[in-house]
């Protein structure tokens, strides 16, 4: 549980916030703001292979465009010259951006149920992956797109699909869109597992609420245009500790954004300079 953002405009659902400046997302319950588990992620650090992923597009922009990053950063005009920066810090985002539009309206298209041939031409392939995952795999979806809560531990999100699978074990499915697939996303979709219930706008859905109580499994599902790709995820001790301490890790950072709260209240002093002397 973390303090409700300062500035936010309404994402989906009437509870869901997302901090316009920070770009993290909160679900709120009965007036207190809790994260979602994607932002636990992100409130935790930026994953060491995406930050070396987003310095590389800077790099290979600039370096794969010379001509017109000196054309910008010479220019008599200052505001052309100005521009460099924002180009330059543009293209750490542009690719993952681009892909995350892609991936939500895909997401929409599996939350709303819509058939393959009504989605537009550039996700349809990937419809149809999930359209031949359902009839490969015979997968009962029961619920699509239901907010979770954690009070206890202080955090929330939207699982993708809950249902049954063949042998009926209560599952929980994350879709995934993207190139790959990494670790953490098994801290994102085991986060869901262990809600407290399911909910939105303060009411809990009861039914949805008992089928979480009983989910044994939970699985990423790859979708691409050119297949799928079903990972079952073990819900082990040390995948359920990685989470709890992602989560506490989030919250104190998100509390301390600055050493001196750590300080203790009984110290005190001012900045005293100490003039340096030369050793012969």
């Amino acid at each position: 549980m973390v303090a409700a953002p300062l500035i936010t405009m309404t994402v989906g659902p009437r509870n869901a916030y997302t901090n316009s400046e920070t770009g993290l997302r909160f679900y709120r319950w009965k007036g207190t703001d809790y994260p979602s588990v994607t932002t636990i992620r992100r409130m935790a650090g930026v994953p060491f292979p995406l930050q070396q992923w987003t310095v590389t597009q800077v790099v290979n922009r600039a370096v794969d465009h010379l001509s017109d990053l000196n054309r910008m950063v010479t220019s008599d005009d200052p505001q052309v010259a100005a521009t460099a920066k924002t180009w330059l810090r543009r293209a750490a985002t542009e690719e993952r951006d681009r892909a995350s539009k892609i991936g939500k309206r895909i997401h929409d298209a599996a939350q709303n149920n819509t058939p393959a041939g009504m989605v537009p031409i550039d996700i349809r392939p990937s419809v149809m992956q999930l359209e031949n995952w359902y009839e490969t795999t015979g997968f009962d979806v029961r619920y699509r797109e239901l907010q979770v809560f954690n009070l206890t531990k202080g955090f929330a999100g939207s699982f993708d699909l809950m249902g049954y699978d063949r042998d009926r074990n209560a599952t929980i499915v994350d879709l995934k869109s993207g190139k790959s697939t990494y670790p953490e996303h098994a801290l994102q979709t085991v986060g869901y597992a262990l809600g407290e219930f399911v909910g939105a706008d303060d009411v809990v859905n009861d039914e949805a609420t008992a089928m979480l109580s009983s989910v044994s499994r939970i699985t990423l599902l790859h979708l691409r245009p050119e297949g799928w790709v079903w990972m079952d995820l073990v819900i082990d001790k040390p995948l359920i500790t990685a989470f709890n301490g992602l989560l506490t890790y989030a919250v104190w950072a998100d509390q301390h954004k600055k050493v001196e709260s750590l300080v203790s209240s009984e110290q005190t002093g001012a900045w005293l300079p100490t003039p340096l002397v030369a050793v012969k």
